[in-house]
């Protein structure tokens, strides 16, 4: 249970501007913008990525990476309890398939935010502070929170179907983190160019070695993860981020949040924070 989505988080942080195509959409076609208006567009959505507060955006304890933390120091604080308490908290919470089914849906989400040692514990939050703070970032505090907890509880029910073993951990929720990475920049990827695609690659190839990894290793849920892997990327899809830019009658742009299910979206990619 080592999502080895690390390389890829490595790679983003050294975004330091957008590249590649821009496109003006409309609901109609996409018209290719200026020079000078791709320009505009690119410090626009690359203040998503660079501005922030006092501290880097990279640092534990910035605003942008809140969840983060939060998810954090809770799977810390949480295994500190399993100990304290002689894994009292470990049998309530652990995913088993037969208690599930008797009715003790907070299984669903409670294997989540437990760990089998600590060497688990520091794999998978070594693994969550590597890719969740981009990811927090480009999505928005409330968004990412929905994907993680929605990750995390479709990681539990695929396991429920398909794995009759108990488990717990974190690493299907961030696999989850990483499908919304890969659909943010899937989506976006006329404004990223190339740096997209290599961000992409670099996903598919740690995906693989997961894959790889879990079929040689009987204690890994690969199950967990690749149901946490699609119902992360199933919600960032509907939840967005999906930016477009409307190019107005003066030639100024107005660059826009418009994802399938826009309960969370921003007001506009100027608006930073949710």
């Amino acid at each position: 249970m080592n999502p080895a989505f690390w390389t890829a988080a490595r790679q983003t942080r050294r975004l330091a501007a957008l590249t590649g195509t821009v496109v003006c959409l409309s609901a109609a076609s996409a018209v290719p913008l200026a020079s000078r208006n791709a320009a505009a567009v690119k410090r626009r959505l690359g203040s998503l990525v660079q501005t922030g507060s006092q501290r880097r955006p990279g640092d534990f304890g910035s605003r942008e990476r809140r969840v983060t933390d939060v998810l954090l120091v809770l799977n810390a604080v949480v295994y500190i309890a399993q100990l304290a308490s002689k894994q009292r908290l470990t049998a309530w919470g652990i995913k088993h398939n037969g208690m599930i089914r008797a009715g003790q849906w907070w299984r669903l989400l409670t294997p989540a935010l437990l760990h089998g040692s600590t060497v688990h514990l520091l794999m998978n939050n070594y693994s969550l502070n590597s890719i969740g703070p981009l990811t927090e970032r480009l999505s928005g505090h409330a968004r990412f929170a929905a994907v993680y907890a929605a990750s995390a509880i479709t990681a539990v029910v695929g396991s429920v179907i398909m794995n009759p073993q108990m488990a717990v951990g974190a690493s299907g929720a961030i696999f989850g983190v990483g499908g919304a990475m890969a659909v943010f920049f899937y989506r976006h990827r006329g404004y990223f160019g190339e740096s997209s695609d290599a961000i992409l690659r670099q996903l598919g190839q740690a995906l693989a070695i997961n894959t790889v990894i879990g079929l040689t290793t009987p204690q890994v849920d690969q199950w967990a993860h690749f149901s946490g892997l699609l119902g992360g990327a199933a919600v960032a899809w509907a939840l967005g981020p999906r930016y477009v830019q409307v190019e107005q009658v003066k030639g100024n742009l107005l660059t826009l949040d418009r994802p399938p299910v826009p309960l969370l979206a921003w007001p506009s990619a100027r608006d930073g924070r949710r």
